[in-house]
């Protein structure tokens, strides 16, 4: 007989086996359920719902990497960051920046060959530079 996971043993388990910073993954995963909530009721809500207020600056989470990035890889975000644009063929690391969403993949223009990489808010941020507007 097995008894009912406590928040205790869910607490446990993350910071033990998985060595997970407890409190700041518990707020994501609560701002996250807010924010899908959120949409989902005003997905339903129709088009004469109000728009959303936007948030206080302060409150808005800064885009900053979780991780911390080799000066090479810092330099190859420069340079996609001043225009270069690059392939996954020409950069070698694409599936490192990838998975940690400093950068997204878009179809080759040219309808075939190795896809076009595009900096994301975290990449911008990690090359120490903001996005162009418009």
């Amino acid at each position: 007989m097995t008894t009912p996971a406590t928040p205790d043993a869910l607490r446990a388990l993350l910071d033990s086996y998985l060595r997970c910073p407890l409190e700041q993954a518990r707020a994501e995963l609560e701002q996250a359920t807010r924010a899908y909530q959120a949409d989902w009721i005003r997905a339903r809500a129709g088009a004469d719902a109000p728009p959303l207020p936007a948030p206080p600056a302060a409150a808005r989470p800064a885009a900053r990497p979780k991780f911390p990035i080799a000066a090479a890889d810092v330099a190859t975000l420069q340079k996609l960051a001043d225009g270069w644009t690059a392939t996954t063929a020409d950069v070698s690391r694409w599936a490192w920046f990838e998975d940690r969403e400093l950068v997204t993949l878009e179809p080759n223009p040219a309808g075939s060959g190795p896809e076009l990489l595009r900096l994301t808010p975290a990449g911008w941020a990690a090359a120490g530079r903001v996005p162009p507007v418009g």
